[in-house]
């Protein structure tokens, strides 16, 4: 064989191999939540948000095991998250109120969390408690861009 060949071959195989490697979902940004190592309601949640994305399993059976999470803790940051989350996906949108409504309530400093409650707020018809939600949190956190923006947009 020519030294050329060899190095095209080599170079193809090794092409092969990178792409091979390559993840084959996109990169889904997700906010962070501080957890205990090792927690079996983390564990849990993590599992029923795997099937649903995956698209491995039945999505009811994976929504069952975070409601699950809350029956055992009522304010499981995860679980309520990511429930609230599937409620928007699925036009869901009361469901999507009461979750958001939890988590800024537990964690009033977090924006994303407001944010995504007084979109579901507007959602529902109620653009004067999107808007109350949004400057109530702006009133505590004037700096806060995406609240900001959504408040001016209303």
């Amino acid at each position: 064989m020519k030294k050329s060949t060899v190095i095209a071959f080599l170079v193809a195989v090794v092409f092969a191999v990178v792409l091979w490697q390559l993840p084959r979902t996109p990169h889904q940004d997700t906010p962070e939540i501080a957890s205990e190592e090792g927690n079996p309601l983390d564990a849990k949640v993590d599992e029923a948000v795997a099937i649903i994305q995956n698209g491995e399993g039945a999505p009811m059976q994976a929504i069952g095991m975070l409601l699950e999470v809350l029956r055992e803790d009522p304010n499981h940051e995860k679980a309520l998250l990511w429930l609230g989350n599937f409620s928007m996906m699925s036009g869901q949108w009361d469901k999507a109120v009461d979750r958001f409504h939890q988590l800024s309530q537990l964690h009033p400093e977090n924006e994303i969390y407001t944010l995504n409650k007084s979109q579901a707020l507007l959602q529902v018809g109620d653009t004067a408690a999107a808007l109350l939600s949004a400057n109530n949190y702006l009133n505590t956190y004037p700096e806060a861009n995406r609240i900001k923006d959504f408040a001016e947009g209303l």
